[in-house]
């Protein structure tokens, strides 16, 4: 017999045990300089990380007041409540269902010089692939592309498509912001593209970086390949 739990209270659940997790992590922040260059390009920004590392931005950025892009099924739609939960902006829509009407009220936030956040891979993968969704939305609304993502040491690594990171009680959470950069509104295709792989590119050498930095290797290190 299954037993089903209203949303609303499994999404409550789940912020109280990212709180409870979170609490106990030390974190150590890297590359502030790169969100102080930041916020001297825009005043508003989209907040890019792998949809793996969700958990660490989550709970580390919950008082920004960024306003996050959920998935339309269950397990995104929980995930979404749960940031809600935190202090994030919860907006319907997701990369793959109603997604021409989430970015449209992404757009509107950052036109109100408010943050966005996206997973760049999300919300189904593939792992590591980046969509046009955080460069375009640059593009369109004059803001900056903010990379960041993280580490942590104990950690568990879930065997689903995005290898999602769930750090340890206690554990050692390193927190690393990228090279932010303003994508221009007049790009033909190709241009567009070459952004796209640039923040790709910074991530994934961002992220393999402090998995070494933290003695992971192999497989462990991002992007987990033959894992």
């Amino acid at each position: 017999m299954k037993i089903r739990v209203h949303p609303g209270i499994a999404s409550y659940i789940g912020s109280l045990v990212i709180r409870l997790l979170g609490v106990t992590w030390r974190v150590e922040w890297r590359n502030l300089e790169n969100l102080e260059k930041a916020r001297s390009l825009s005043k508003q920004g989209v907040v890019s990380f792998w949809h793996g590392r969700l958990l660490v931005i989550a709970y580390s950025h919950r008082k920004w007041g960024i306003s996050v892009l959920a998935s339309e099924p269950p397990d995104g739609d929980l995930m979404g409540r749960s940031v809600a939960w935190l202090g994030w902006g919860h907006v319907k829509g997701s990369s793959t269902r109603r997604g021409a009407a989430g970015f449209r009220e992404l757009a509107a936030v950052l036109r109100k010089e408010l943050d966005a956040g996206l997973t760049i891979d999300g919300p189904r993968g593939p792992r590591g692939l980046v969509q046009q969704g955080a460069t375009e939305l640059c593009r369109m609304t004059g803001s900056v592309v903010i990379p960041v993502t993280d580490s942590a040491r104990p950690r568990k690594l879930l065997r689903t498509w995005d290898r999602f990171q769930i750090p340890g009680l206690f554990a050692r959470v390193v927190i690393a912001y990228g090279e932010p950069f303003l994508v221009p509104a007049d790009l033909d295709r190709q241009d567009r593209e070459n952004y796209r792989l640039r923040l790709e590119r910074t991530l994934h050498d961002l992220t393999a970086e402090l998995d070494r930095n933290l003695g992971y290797e192999g497989p462990d290190v991002w992007p987990h390949e033959n894992h």
